[in-house]
């Protein structure tokens, strides 16, 4: 698999793992029509840099999102559009000089783009879980350093670009543009919900019994006569297969020329042999003895054939294994049987829908509809170009199930915390979301539109009916290290616990009534020996107010005058506050 280099690259590749780690601050929640300062919802939006905003989600989240969905800028070049797509924001240009340094002088808009969306994805590929997928939204810009990019850094998964209508077209330079994509990583073993826009077509559970990717000599033991009754059309018997008759000694010939013969049949039958509507030789998907077996449960149907191409003068057809499945679970209703034979009849069978097709052109889809929407909900135009809801409601469905955690690194205008919300409201889910938007607007509209959602809104004088729900909203607080790499003391003392844990084992933080311990992990006892008002030290005073009997202990303190005879007694490794804490 090729891999895509750029300008930069070298500076950014690992970038995800200097990015300081900040607390995140509890600013309000928002519950039952009220901010209130007490309680924390599951559900979270997150105003600040999201790409630091990413790294405080780690001790909480690392490898436990099972969905995400993001629209990154577009990098039309676009000066004047409110989301940056060119990457001229500040915050960024200031980034950029910082990490990549004066080779950033020379960066072209890709590169830039590149440099800024790398370690992003990094970071959400950590956040992922082992099942997850992520759908990303993108322009014909950059989709082809995306598909490069995301192929290098989610190797184990399958990409797959699907094409969305979204407008009635944009002209620019000779070309009318309609589309963008949906860039999905999903899982090697992927299988998609049901989408509202592909299905379900009412259709007949039974399908051809002839296998035209398989020939006589591939499969000489599913080629062989099926014998039909002339008078009623019921299966009379089936006749031996090419390998039956090359064991027991009457064909001796190569397996290509063994010839079909409709001449040498029971009495009152006709043969029906594995030809394709083409007239193309090939072989039955059932052995002879399955076959039977089918025909006695009603699995197999056997009908006159319309064609006058091939010889044949019935057609077979058979129920697949995931029919014959609907069939023993009660999902596809039996009614009866044909007359006069043993086929089974069935009710209403409807396809699912549920293979995402690779081109999207419903019209609820298109931008100005996610535009409609947001001025409804503001009474007047709030935002430049937010997505579909219709289109983020059919990517969540596709992804995600009624328990999923959520997560959208872009958060724009928050249609993906409505759309969150609008299908838990449908199906009584228990979805989750956490949205991060960088911008100023984060309270003031992407926050308030969820409100608004929540609680119900007013339009043209109709009341337009809230989905209920919660969140909390938080600011990108303190980074716990300082600039020289010292703990922050203005960190709160749980704050600091709870990364010194993650860092060491990867899994959330509870807190223990044992002073000092942090937790108990794989038989390893961890203490963290620290209070902000002097300096600890790691002694024989200490390790007799230990309760906790593990193998090993790790101890972090400022100091440590433990000889090394007691340390490889019971097993202890010392780590001095802070230098020794290990980064993510």
């Amino acid at each position: 698999m090729p891999t895509l280099n750029w300008i930069g690259k070298d500076k950014v590749i690992n970038h995800h793992q200097e990015v300081p780690y900040k607390i995140l601050e509890h600013q309000y929640t928002f519950k039952n029509g009220k901010e209130l300062s007490g309680t924390i919802s599951e559900n979270k939006i997150i105003h600040g840099d999201n790409l630091e905003a990413l790294k405080s989600l780690l001790p909480e989240y690392e490898g436990k999102i099972d969905c995400i969905y993001i629209d990154p800028p577009y990098n039309t070049g676009n000066e004047e559009w409110k989301y940056n797509d060119n990457l001229s924001h500040p915050r960024f240009k200031k980034w950029l000089g910082e990490i990549v340094g004066k080779d950033g002088e020379d960066l072209s808009r890709h590169d830039k783009w590149l440099c800024m969306m790398y370690p992003r994805l990094k970071l959400l590929n950590k956040l992922l879980s082992n099942n997850g997928s992520i759908i990303i939204s993108i322009g014909h810009h950059e989709i082809a350093n995306l598909l490069l990019v995301c192929n290098e850094i989610f190797a184990t998964k399958q990409l797959i670009p699907v094409t969305v209508q979204t407008s009635g077209g944009k002209p620019s330079r000779g070309f009318n543009f309609q589309h963008e994509y949906l860039v999905f990583i999903v899982p090697k073993n992927f299988t998609p919900n049901k989408l509202l826009h592909t299905g379900g077509k009412s259709r007949t559970p039974f399908e051809g019994l002839t296998l035209a990717t398989f020939n006589q000599k591939q499969r000489p033991n599913q080629t062989y006569p099926i014998y039909v009754n002339i008078e009623d059309g019921n299966l009379h018997s089936v006749g031996k297969s090419l390998q039956e008759r090359i064991d027991e000694g009457t064909y001796s010939g190569a397996l290509e020329d063994f010839n079909f013969d409709f001449e040498d049949t029971p009495n009152g039958t006709y043969a029906v042999w594995p030809i394709t509507s083409k007239g193309k030789k090939c072989v039955w998907r059932l052995i002879s003895s399955r076959l039977k077996s089918d025909w006695e449960k009603g699995y197999i149907k056997i009908s006159p054939n319309r064609s006058a191409k091939i010889q044949n003068k019935f057609s077979v057809q058979y129920l697949p294994s995931g029919v014959i499945a609907k069939i023993q679970n009660d999902t596809l209703p039996v009614i009866g049987t044909e007359d006069k034979s043993p086929t089974l009849l069935f009710g209403e069978n409807t396809t699912e829908g549920n293979q995402i097709p690779t081109i999207w052109i419903e019209k609820s889809f298109y931008t100005v509809n996610g535009t409609s929407l947001l001025s409804e909900i503001f009474e007047g135009k709030k935002f430049d170009y937010p997505k579909s809801l219709s289109l983020i409601l059919d990517c969540l469905r596709s992804i995600s199930n009624s328990n999923s955690i959520i997560l959208d690194s872009f958060a724009g205008s928050g249609t993906t915390a409505q759309a969150v919300l609008e299908l838990n409201k449908a199906d009584k889910g228990n979805r989750k979301f956490i949205i991060i938007e960088m911008e100023k607007y984060a309270n003031e509209l992407t926050a308030e539109r969820v409100k608004r959602v929540i609680n119900g809104y007013e339009y043209q004088n109709d009341k337009v009916i809230g989905t209920g729900g919660d969140f909390s909203y938080y600011e990108l607080g303190k980074s716990l290290f300082t600039e020289n790499q010292m703990l922050n003391e203005e960190v709160s003392v749980d704050k600091i616990l709870e990364y010194v844990w993650y860092s060491e084992t990867k899994s959330p933080y509870i807190k223990n009534k044992e002073p000092y311990l942090l937790g108990q992990n794989e038989d390893t006892a961890y203490y963290f020996y620290y209070t902000k008002d002097y300096v600890t030290t790691l002694d024989i005073s200490f390790l007799r107010e230990i309760k906790t009997k593990a193998n090993q202990y790790i101890i972090y303190a400022d100091n440590c005058l433990l000889d090394k005879g007691i340390m490889d007694k019971y097993n202890i490794i010392f780590k001095k506050i802070p230098r020794d804490i290990s980064r993510f």
